[in-house]
């Protein structure tokens, strides 16, 4: 009889054991659904854009880079150029009497243009370092551009 509590009291022992490891892992993994879920499930809100917005780009095209996966750290960088180009769309856009477009993005007025010049200043020593130009579409894409594709 008291070998038989003893072992009842090893397979519970054990049993709570593994349940307390489950819980924390399920704990950890929900962690990072949101980001999981803006990366796999199309139409999610914000989807691929939300995940480009605050990427650490030089990091990651290092990441590949050194894993040997030059081709992959190229598409990552263009979608990161492209959403980067496209994420002043996201604030509320003013023209002055110029026509200059100007939006209020990081707490200072910014305008199209310089939006433009900064983000290509910031991935064209990646380009260089992956041996690589920036795509014509993209070098050459502007604020105009982007609101006029697919208008007549």
């Amino acid at each position: 009889m008291n070998d038989t509590f003893t072992f009842i009291a090893v397979v519970l022992a054990i049993w709570g054991i593994l349940e307390i490891i489950l819980f924390f892992k399920v704990w950890m993994m929900t962690d990072n659904v949101e980001k999981l879920k803006n990366r796999f499930v199309e139409g999610s809100k914000g989807g691929e854009s939300n995940l480009f917005a605050n990427m650490d780009i030089k990091s990651s095209v290092k990441a590949l880079y050194y894993l040997n996966k030059k081709e992959e750290a190229y598409e990552l960088l263009n979608k990161y150029l492209y959403y980067k180009l496209i994420y002043f769309d996201r604030f509320e856009v003013h023209q002055d009497k110029n026509g200059k477009k100007y939006a209020y993005i990081n707490g200072a007025n910014c305008s199209s243009e310089k939006w433009f010049e900064k983000v290509i200043k910031v991935v064209k020593p990646l380009y260089k370092a992956l041996g690589k130009d920036i795509p014509d579409t993209l070098q050459q894409l502007t604020y105009d551009d982007y609101l006029k594709f697919g208008k007549e």
